[in-house]
């Protein structure tokens, strides 16, 4: 066999595999408030974000500024990166304040896209999955130590002041690498007018 041959065959072997993403089961039925938050996305992104521009702490801003950099992975590269372990942040905008920050917690995604954030008092438990060219995320917010329900068993009517406290989760799932992420809530139930979970590892 010639070099050049041999060189062509040695570089097949050293390209790696490209493993196709496996598919994420069927997304539940959207309960009609979620199709509607989801619906008013850019609205509570572009209120929210205006006013933490406006008055937002400057080192608060630059995590913001930072975790929204980064163009956006197609979903079937997105399902194949986001797996494992991740470092998650907390980012909410409007309601109480212009901006909050929080400290570093623990999330983790499972290979059929189960989320869940894992540390915290406020947590959040459900599904990534795919609907066209998006990857939306449905979960159920709760308080660490109760066990919630998923978001299909979730009651009709949302009741944010009760105990134990189970709202539905609605997000915008968006992978910019196998090492960064983030999570985007529009209108939550509690608190702000916008969240934005912020994964690294």
């Amino acid at each position: 066999m010639r070099r050049v041959e041999l060189l062509a065959l040695a570089a097949l072997w050293l390209v790696p595999l490209q493993v196709p993403a496996q598919p994420l089961p069927d997304l539940p039925a959207l309960r009609s408030d979620d199709q509607r938050r989801l619906s008013e996305y850019h609205a509570a992104a572009g209120e929210a974000l205006l006013g933490a521009l406006a008055a937002g702490d400057p080192a608060e801003l630059a995590v913001l500024t930072d975790g929204l950099a980064g163009d956006v992975l197609p979903p079937d590269q997105a399902i194949r990166d986001m797996a494992g372990d991740w470092s998650c942040r907390m980012i909410k905008l409007g309601g109480l304040l212009p901006i909050t920050v929080y400290s570093s917690f623990r999330c983790a995604i499972s290979p059929d896209g189960g989320f869940e954030k894992l540390t915290g008092s406020q947590r959040t438990k459900g599904n990534i999955r795919q609907e066209g060219d998006r990857l939306i995320y449905l979960g159920t917010g709760f308080v660490a130590g109760d066990t919630p329900p998923s978001y299909e068993d979730l009651p009709a009517q949302v009741d944010a002041g009760a105990s134990p406290q189970f709202v539905p989760e609605i997000g915008l799932v968006e992978m910019v690498s196998d090492k960064k992420g983030r999570v985007m809530f529009p209108a939550p139930h509690l608190e702000s007018r916008f969240n934005i979970l912020l994964l690294s590892r």
